[in-house]
């Protein structure tokens, strides 16, 4: 395997300073663009070997600034008041996450097509980015901190939706998932709902453990199911 070029992608959004890490193969024609909202840690090791898979089936990958000014967290402990920033603030994650979709459209040729990826909390604010009127190739939701349309904000989501979630997940239990597939159901979005079964929260990190009586659970059935699943999504809706 060949490692991927790498360069930071800087942009801006509400008078806040963002940086991203843009990953791409050495392929003149990608089959398609990326941006990935990783998990609570930012642009980690985790978040590279997501968006090195993408890199090898074709794709220009964007991982996003989750917090601004380039703070990637290194410590569980931080965890909360960070992800409580970005639930009190869902706007601003959609408004960064739209500047950073057109810092990377400006660095590829206008016809690649371009989808948004989003674990955990960067989930949230995928489908907060779809909501607010997106105009992308399709949005793809992983292990992801589901919440429905805060109140007076839009519902229908104009790209195809791919949801992937697990049966066990305790931050986005089955109640939620149904909250949100009616909110879709009635807003008449195109979505596909992918569940897993015996699967908890951040199915797709290794680093969770595998005790099963844990909040967090790492599945690597589910894990590689759900990149199977995306890449298909990917491959449809970008016409390869």
């Amino acid at each position: 395997m060949v490692e991927p070029m790498e360069a930071p992608l800087d942009y801006e959004a509400g008078g806040e300073s963002y940086r991203g890490l843009v990953l791409r193969g050495r392929q003149a024609d990608p089959l398609a663009a990326v941006v990935l909202l990783p998990d609570w840690r930012g642009q980690s090791a985790l978040a590279r070997d997501h968006a090195n898979h993408l890199v090898e089936l074709g794709c220009v990958v964007a991982i996003a600034d989750l917090y601004g000014g380039g703070f990637n967290p290194d410590s569980p402990e931080q965890v909360g008041p960070m992800v409580k920033r970005l639930l009190d603030n869902r706007r601003t994650g959609a408004a960064a996450l739209a500047s950073c979709v057109a810092a990377l459209k400006a660095c590829l040729p206008q016809e690649v097509p371009l989808f948004c990826l989003g674990y955990s909390a960067g989930g949230m604010i995928a489908l907060d980015y779809g909501r607010s009127g997106a105009r992308i190739a399709g949005i793809i939701v992983c292990s992801a901190l589901l919440r429905t349309a805060e109140p007076g904000q839009p519902t229908r989501i104009e790209p195809p939706v791919l949801m992937l979630q697990g049966t066990r997940d305790q931050v986005s239990p089955m109640n939620v998932v149904a909250e949100l597939v009616a909110e879709m159901d009635a807003a008449g979005n195109d979505f596909e709902l992918v569940l897993f079964g015996q699967t908890h929260h951040a199915f797709d990190n290794p680093e969770a453990g595998t005790d099963p009586t844990a909040r967090l659970v790492y599945s690597p059935k589910s894990a590689e199911a759900a990149r199977r699943a995306m890449a298909g999504f990917i491959r449809r809706h970008a016409g390869g």
